[in-house]
């Protein structure tokens, strides 16, 4: 049994590729969550679209919480607004751009004027398909193939101490380097909580200069 680890963010620099990302998420009383994401990566600069039009701290609580299961509602207002978005998908995207070598960042929102951002906070949306490390943590199954790729799937039990006690996590990733080809984390003691994210389609060596630039 491991104690989990807080895994590394992100790389200081990105490989050039295009991955579309699509999130799946049942947490308790909530309906199970279908969204997608575009990245374009290259260098230090990176783009990320949420199609689901989520905020800023949503896409950031989300990959930030320690656990791995997304970000739970904290009041019966945020509750209620997941219900309603189940039924509204017509939110418009969100659209996130930064550069780590200047350190500026933009975030697009439908009805919205840009507002900056830094680059560093944003970097966490490109870098979940990269591998962060909590791989280490768990234990190797075996290769397997995935995307056309030969990846290794690993697997295991981590556990974490929270407020309400100590937590347990079953996780399962697939890595194929740099990257992250999909992540199962749920919640050891509950079927009806987890967090998967998985990319469904990953595209090396064409991201231009254009594709990165605010429009």
């Amino acid at each position: 049994m491991n104690r989990q680890k807080s895994p590394r963010v992100r790389p200081s620099e990105f490989p050039n590729v295009k991955a579309r990302v699509r999130i799946t998420r049942l947490s308790p009383t909530l309906p199970v969550r279908e969204s997608y994401m575009e990245i374009w990566t290259k260098g230090t600069r990176f783009r990320v679209r949420d199609e689901s039009g989520r905020t800023v701290a949503a896409i950031l609580g989300d990959l930030l919480q320690s656990r791995g299961l997304g970000e739970a509602p904290a009041t019966m207002e945020d509750i209620m607004d997941v219900w309603s978005q189940s039924y509204d998908s017509s939110t418009g995207v969100t659209d996130l751009y930064g550069d780590l070598a200047t350190g500026k960042g933009l975030v697009y929102r439908r009805g919205l004027d840009p507002w900056p951002i830094e680059a560093e906070t944003l970097a966490p949306a490109a870098g979940q398909i990269i591998v962060g490390g909590l791989d280490e943590q768990l234990e190797p199954r075996g290769r397997v193939t995935r995307l056309g790729r030969p990846a290794t799937e690993y697997h295991g039990f981590l556990e974490e101490e929270l407020q309400g006690g100590l937590c347990r996590n079953e996780v399962t990733q697939v890595v194929s380097p740099p990257y992250l080809l999909f992540s199962h984390v749920h919640d050891a003691r509950n079927a009806a909580h987890y967090y998967i994210r998985e990319i469904v389609s990953l595209d090396e060596g064409i991201v231009a200069d254009s594709d990165l630039s605010p429009p």
